[in-house]
């Protein structure tokens, strides 16, 4: 498993965040960058 991902698009988050499971990107990834465009929509 790659220790990093980069989120390039809100709707991943967004649908990880509406079946609550945001803590599962935590456990799978040491480290998450998300762009302040992809925040801005999130």
């Amino acid at each position: 498993m790659p220790e990093k991902i980069i989120i390039a698009d809100s709707s991943c988050l967004i649908a990880i965040s509406n079946i609550e499971e945001l803590e599962l990107l935590k456990e799978l990834y040491s480290y998450i960058p998300i762009s302040p465009e992809v925040q801005k929509e999130f």
